[in-house]
């Protein structure tokens, strides 16, 4: 499973990063005919979200996987589609633009950059995004034992790309919750929410209010093939699943 969604729905590559014919580019080129939303790759901060003379139009992202901090730019966009801006939070896959053929470019395509820590002008931590779009940059050893406790959730947090501080935060007392181990889950009023509940619920099909009770699990529970009875047993075997899965890499 990737830790960074394609940009794109298109993945034709048109001009790769940094080949002995372009040495200062830094990014790929990816183009299609038509209409071609663009996409957050993971979630996120806007840190710029303007019209550059070169970019033409570009939104760069600031993400945290795994504790390590990566910047991506998505330019050359169509005028006007940019949909959000700076401070901005973006969630995986959420659309930010439409392909474009704004600034410096010759043709309608997505110039996209990743660099390993933030952009600078001298690119010098930009990676090749092949190397890590749909790439699994993480698998954990997890104790395979059913019991969902702050180990499982750091893994689940790395893997999903949110915050990794073992804590599910502002949950409700409620015969899920109260199921689990240890001291990862933070008890709170329920207004916000856990961003790494929110990433799962998202991924699984089920609403995002980033709260854990008997609809998400039973929606896991189907989502991992597991007996569904929307319960938390101690341990569980759906947990169970979810240990085995992590530590594939393959959620």
């Amino acid at each position: 499973m990737a830790t960074f969604k394609w940009p794109t729905d298109t993945k034709r590559i048109t001009s790769k990063f940094r080949t002995s014919s372009r040495p200062d580019h830094s990014g790929v080129d990816i183009a299609e005919g038509g209409y071609q939303p663009i996409y957050a790759i993971a979630e996120g901060t806007v840190t710029k979200s303007y019209t550059s003379d070169s970019y033409g139009e570009v939104i760069f992202i600031k993400h945290i996987v795994h504790g390590d901090t990566y910047e991506s730019v998505c330019a050359h966009m169509k005028r006007g589609s940019r949909t959000v801006f700076p401070g901005d939070r973006v969630r995986k896959g959420q659309q930010i633009g439409i392909m474009g053929n704004t600034g410096h470019s010759t043709g309608k395509h997505l110039h996209f950059e990743l660099h390993k820590g933030r952009w600078n002008y001298a690119k010098s931590n930009a990676v090749d995004p092949l190397n890590y779009l749909e790439k699994n940059l993480y698998e954990a050893s997890l104790t395979v034992d059913g019991k969902w406790g702050n180990a499982t959730t750091t893994a689940l947090q790395k893997y999903l790309a949110t915050t990794v501080d073992g804590i599910i935060s502002d949950q409700v007392h409620n015969s899920v919750t109260n199921a689990f181990y240890g001291t990862t889950i933070d008890f709170g009023s329920g207004k916000k929410g856990s961003m790494v509940i929110k990433a799962l619920q998202r991924l699984i099909g089920v609403n995002d209010d980033g709260l854990l009770g008997p609809i998400t699990i039973g929606a896991l529970q189907k989502y991992l093939g597991t007996v569904y009875d929307k319960k938390l047993s101690r341990p569980s075997l759906v947990v169970k699943e979810l240990q085995r899965r992590l530590n594939k890499g393959t959620l």
